[in-house]
């Protein structure tokens, strides 16, 4: 369990000395999940942050005429619900599943800093860490927001791409979602996102195979 959260961001800059300090003091606990599982439900009261120690998670929302709307996947050493315990009402905005077999190691995030036990150094490192982690995760709300906000479809995809050939840093990249879970990031019917990416490709726009796209 050390190596893998010492990986994470939210304990970055941490000796193994202090993230032993840190486990031993708030006992995290480890849950696995079986694919399609729900770990967090929506409007759920949450008041710990999970780190996946094994698998993906999609972060879903779900709208009142049952529409499902897909806002990022999260890997393996990424946290969730950093945003749901920083809040007031401390309930989550969103469901999470377990896309692939999964293994969270969940930690209660107020007995981080009210226990005097952990240091007031190691307290501020990762206070530093979790601004930093949110304010990543506003970026990456702006960028979604930037995709959405597109009058065509296929200008949405083209923005998305873009975006994450940038991130990615190379010609070929994964977009780590296949197309039903595609559409719904781009809150389209999946025959209509088919459709328009089978323009593209006659186009010579872009090439795809599965969740490897090329913007040509």
């Amino acid at each position: 369990m050390i190596s893998v959260l010492k990986n994470s961001k939210l304990f970055q800059g941490l000796t193994a000395s202090e993230l032993e300090q840190v486990c031993h003091t708030v006992m995290p606990a480890e849950k696995e999940y079986s694919k399609n599982q729900i770990i967090i439900n929506q409007g759920e009261s949450v008041h710990k942050i999970g780190i996946l120690k094994k698998g993906t998670a999609i972060s879903t929302k779900y709208h009142f005429n049952g529409d499902m709307q897909i806002l990022r996947i999260y890997n393996q050493g990424e946290a969730f619900s950093l945003d749901t315990v920083n809040t007031t009402l401390l309930t989550s905005p969103v469901t999470l599943i377990s896309q692939t077999d999964s293994t969270v190691v969940f930690f209660p995030y107020a007995k981080l800093f009210e226990t005097s036990a952990i240091y007031a150094g190691t307290k501020e490192i990762i206070l530093s860490n979790c601004s930093e982690m949110l304010s990543n995760e506003l970026i990456r709300l702006m960028y979604k927001i930037d995709v959405l906000s597109k009058r065509t479809l296929h200008e949405r995809i083209l923005t998305y791409l873009s975006l994450i050939r940038e991130r990615s840093g190379c010609g070929t990249f994964d977009i780590g979602m296949n197309q039903e879970q595609f559409a719904r990031y781009l809150c389209v019917n999946r025959s209509v996102l088919c459709k328009e990416l089978n323009r593209m490709r006659n186009a010579g726009i872009v090439t795809y195979k599965g969740s490897l796209f090329t913007i040509l």
